[in-house]
Parts: structure tokens; C-alpha cells; sequence
């Protein structure tokens, strides 16, 4: 189980806060943006990179809740006192539930409890007796072989107690099962191709995820009285169409870096590689910039970097119809990788809907495949 931790923090740029958070691969859930203050929860054990992180940007932050790990260890200081009498209590009731503390016959006929105590006191099995000493299956065994009128018996502890359990047990005539072929998931059989047994389905029928297809059995007179059925191994090929689907939902705003018309350039000179005076830090916070490069001189070439420096700013954007295709072509692809080489496309669908600010689709690709065959 994931314990969260909740943080505020106030910083003039929180979208460059936020990248630093995703470059340390820490996850912010709940993320909420009011004008500087940023407040989001973190996993409890990312709590203390996270606060580094932040005091390494300069900002001011709060932490306003601690996840469960931090009130377990406010408990612990706090309920010492009845923590170390409970770990005795519950020792002492460890030692107890290895001990066999009473033994319990449940049985109407006093002769029988009779000869099953003569038993026990010959095994030396009496209370107060480690449970490991006690073999419950040979005891069983040995008290339903040695009395005449227990059918059956059956040993166990529950607890601290070993019940002994006697009656007459009457063994029910089984019934012969042949062997089968089952369906692995849910689909509309296309295909049976029945190497040995009786197919139970044919084409066009829709059957669950565990029904039987092909039994191993053939009946030499069908619909007749004279009818045997003999067991035959189940061999076949079932085909199946089956679907393959999954859903995107897409926000229809979201969050993007644009250019806000300002740039500038900076120039910075290099002698074999290595540059010529300080380094020049960027103006903006958030930024873009496209580098071209000239080289000057024929015996000392000196190569001139320019760099043009895009200002970026936050803001909230639609989402086009041309990232709305890129992603759906990203799950076809990644969809389509599910479905088995050998398997047959029949037809695909992709299904878009708009509700509230999201775009919702659903992707399907019918296919048929074998869903089972025999061995």
C-alpha cells in the first residue's frame, strides 16, 4: 500500500518545479496550480528528495499532511507502554497454540470413546502435549482400523483442541469422466475441426471462457437403446472470433509550452573545442533555442555559436485533432502487438465520442484464432 504525503509550496515558476519533479522520477498526484502556489501529495518516502529538490530552487514550502508512516511512528512513542504488555500477551498465546491444551471425542457410543481413550493413552496423546508429537493422520488411520464400528475417522486440531471425529463412511459410486477440450476465453465459434470425440458446438455458436468444446467420448448408437458411449481421447482444433478492444480517454485541454514572441541571441566563441570566456546563462526561465555554427580562419579556426533563445510560457491549450490521431495510431500499434501472429484479422472499428471536456475512444480489432485444440 502507496502512503501519500501533501505539500505546498509557493514559487514564481511551477512548471519549471514540476519538470524538475518529473527529471527525479518523483510522481505528483492531485496536482493543484493557484496563481505561485503549487500543492500536490507525493509518495511518504519520496518526501525527503522532494524537499530538497525544492529548497534547491528556492522556494518556500509546507508540508500540511504526513502519510500513515509517520503516525504509526507517533503511536508507537505514544502507546509504548501498552505496546510491550501486548507483544507478551501475544507471545504467551504463541506458545499456547503449539500445545494441545484438550481433546474432544465427538461420539454418541461410550464404547467406542472408551476404546478410542485406550488408544490415545497407549500413543501417550494427552493434553497439555506438543502438537508436533501428535500425528492427527496416523492417529486417524490407527482408530479407524483397530475399532470394528468406526467406519471412518478424522483427527484435527482446532485451536488448542484435537477433535476426533468417528462415522460410517459410505463411498459413492464414480462416475466415469472423459476427458475434454475447453474454451480459454469468451468468443463465437467460426471453425471445428474433430480429429477424436463429439464436438459440443458448431459454427455460429457463443460460449464462455470454460465451456466444454469437444468431449472425449463416441456413442456407437446414438438415440437408441442400444447406445454405448466409450471414452476416446479429445483431439480438435476450435476456431473462434474473438475481440480485442481498449479505451483511451484524452483531456480536451492540456497543459503546453508556447513561444511568447520575445528571443534574443547569444554568441559564444570556441578555440579546438573549448570556449573562449564565461559561459552566458540564459535570460528566460522557460525557454526553446536553435543553434548555428560558423567556423572563421584557415590556420587558427575559430568557431562562432549562436544561439537563439525562445521565452516559453505555460498555458492551457485544445488538443488538436492531429495529436488526437497520433494517439489513437499509438494504441492501434500497441494493440495490434497483443494479438497473436497466427490469428486472422477479420475487421477493425474505432469508436470517438466527446463528453464534457474529454475525448473518449474505444478501439476493436475481430479477429479469429484458435481458442483451444487438444494435445
Amino acid at each position: 500500500m502507496k502512503i501519500y504525503t501533501q505539500i505546498s509550496c509557493e514559487s514564481r515558476n511551477c512548471q519549471r518545479l514540476i519538470n524538475k519533479f518529473l527529471e527525479k522520477n518523483i510522481k505528483l498526484r492531485r496536482v493543484k496550480l493557484k496563481g505561485d502556489t503549487l500543492r500536490f501529495c507525493i509518495e511518504d518516502k519520496n518526501l525527503k528528495s522532494a524537499t530538497e529538490l525544492i529548497t534547491a530552487t528556492g522556494a518556500r514550502y509546507c508540508v500540511e499532511k504526513r502519510g500513515g508512516a509517520e503516525l504509526v511512528k507517533k503511536l508507537a512513542v505514544r502507546y509504548l507502554s501498552l505496546i510491550i504488555p501486548a507483544i507478551m500477551c501475544i507471545a504467551v498465546l504463541a506458545s499456547f497454540s503449539k500445545v494441545c491444551v484438550g481433546i474432544k471425542i465427538n461420539c454418541a457410543d461410550s464404547q467406542i470413546s472408551s476404546q478410542i481413550n485406550d488408544i490415545l493413552a497407549a500413543g501417550k496423546v494427552k493434553p497439555y502435549t506438543l502438537k508436533a508429537k501428535i500425528d492427527t493422520k496416523a492417529l486417524s488411520l490407527k482408530i479407524s482400523s483397530e475399532i470394528d464400528k468406526v467406519g471412518f475417522a478424522n483427527c484435527y486440531f482446532d485451536g488448542g483442541i484435537l477433535n476426533i471425529d468417528v462415522k460410517e463412511v459410505y463411498k459413492p459410486d464414480k462416475k466415469e469422466e472423459f476427458s475434454k477440450i475447453v474454451a480459454d476465453r469468451d468468443c463465437i465459434v467460426t471453425r471445428v475441426l474433430l480429429y477424436s470425440g463429439t464436438a459440443l458446438v458448431k459454427e455460429g455458436d457463443v460460449v464462455k471462457k470454460g465451456d466444454t468444446l469437444i468431449e472425449g467420448y463416441i456413442d456407437t448408437a446414438p438415440d437408441t437403446e442400444d447406445n454405448e458411449r466409450l471414452a476416446v481421447p479429445a483431439d480438435g482444433v476450435v476456431y473462434a472470433q474473438t475481440a480485442y478492444s481498449d479505451r483511451i480517454t484524452l483531456s480536451a485541454k492540456v497543459m503546453e509550452n508556447v513561444r511568447t514572441g520575445k528571443s534574443y541571441k547569444d554568441t559564444q566563441l570556441y578555440l579546438f573545442g573549448k570556449r573562449i570566456g564565461k559561459a552566458h546563462k540564459p535570460k528566460y526561465q522557460a525557454y526553446e533555442y536553435k543553434e548555428e555554427s560558423k567556423i572563421f580562419g584557415s590556420v587558427i579556426p575559430i568557431r562562432a555559436v549562436t544561439r537563439t533563445y525562445y521565452q516559453l510560457e505555460t498555458r492551457e491549450v485544445l488538443l488538436s485533432d492531429e495529436q488526437v490521431d497520433e494517439q489513437i495510431s499509438l494504441e492501434c500499434i500497441e494493440l495490434w502487438q497483443q494479438i497473436p501472429e497466427e490469428a486472422k484479422l477479420l475487421d477493425n472499428y474505432t469508436y470517438r465520442k466527446k463528453l464534457d471536456n474529454l475525448h473518449i475512444i474505444d478501439i476493436y480489432y475481430i479477429v479469429e484464432e484458435i481458442v483451444s485444440e487438444g494435445k
